[in-house]
């Protein structure tokens, strides 16, 4: 069925309502919110602490309360996307689809802007030690939905989320041993210490809570990809060179960011 813009008032209002106490929460900080586009984009950003994810929520509850933008969509793992509609979580009060190419299309097709996390599980469950490290695991699907659409890139930069758990494995090799990927559609299986309850091992554990870590979200310019033609999209030596753009001036910015940084507390100015 083809996408419609939106209007979103049941996400407009919980943004209004919840995002001051989860700003308070994670003593949020922004950056750059000025290069937000008025017309539909593609974000691409970075999400860590396994379900955490603040840096999303703090992101696109935020994004609702801006005016003059065009309605935001997410594309969401197949998982995730099943959950939501247990709990009625509606593509037209919340903007959530199932990912695929052609919802993300049809969606900016429409007018909507568009966030996406081409990272995946495997940039959500990174080791701490590699919590500042921006990686897309060569998943490029949002270069070429760029191309295709014309929308320009919006890079968003979120560092914070990695420090609200503690993770010492992502565990991929568990996953490749066996059938959770093909169960699940996963890549990982973490080892992880969160609160109250300690060490935990997998996804999906409920009754803990973030550590208060300090989130920063930094928006930089958008990446225009006008020049470029809806079939150029196939040409693989256009993808990756645009990938590696995108990859490099986020990396960056997360090194601007994190330089001085102490894990939790954030930056002592």
């Amino acid at each position: 069925m083809p996408q419609k813009k939106l209007h979103q008032p049941l996400a407009r209002k919980l943004s209004h309502l919840l995002l001051p106490v989860i700003e308070k929460y994670f003593r949020a900080k922004y950056k750059g919110l000025e290069n937000i586009p008025d017309k539909p984009f593609i974000g691409v950003g970075n999400h860590l602490g396994v379900y955490f994810i603040p840096e999303s929520y703090l992101w696109l509850g935020k994004y609702h309360t801006l005016k003059g933008k065009p309605p935001m969509t997410v594309l969401v793992h197949k998982a995730f996307h099943q959950l939501t509609s247990v709990f009625n979580f509606t593509e037209k009060d919340f903007g959530i689809l199932k990912a695929n190419p052609q919802n993300a299309l049809e969606t900016l097709e429409a007018g909507n802007a568009l966030t996406v996390y081409p990272g995946g599980d495997r940039e959500n469950t990174k080791p701490f030690s590699e919590r500042n490290k921006i990686d897309f695991y060569d998943h490029t699907g949002y270069i070429k939905l760029a191309i295709r659409s014309g929308c320009p890139i919006l890079p968003i930069v979120g560092i914070g989320g990695g420090e609200t758990l503690f993770v010492l494995s992502s565990g991929e090799q568990l996953v490749k041993r066996n059938q959770l990927a093909k169960m699940f559609k996963i890549h990982t299986w973490p080892i992880y210490w969160s609160f109250p309850f300690g060490f935990k091992f997998g996804h999906f554990k409920l009754l803990q809570f973030p550590l208060p870590s300090q989130i920063t979200i930094s928006v930089l310019p958008p990446i225009s990809v006008e020049k470029y033609l809806p079939h150029d999209a196939d040409n693989p030596h256009i993808v990756k060179q645009l990938n590696e753009k995108v990859v490099r001036l986020m990396q960056e910015e997360m090194n601007k960011l994190s330089k001085g940084r102490i894990p939790v507390i954030g930056k002592i100015v």
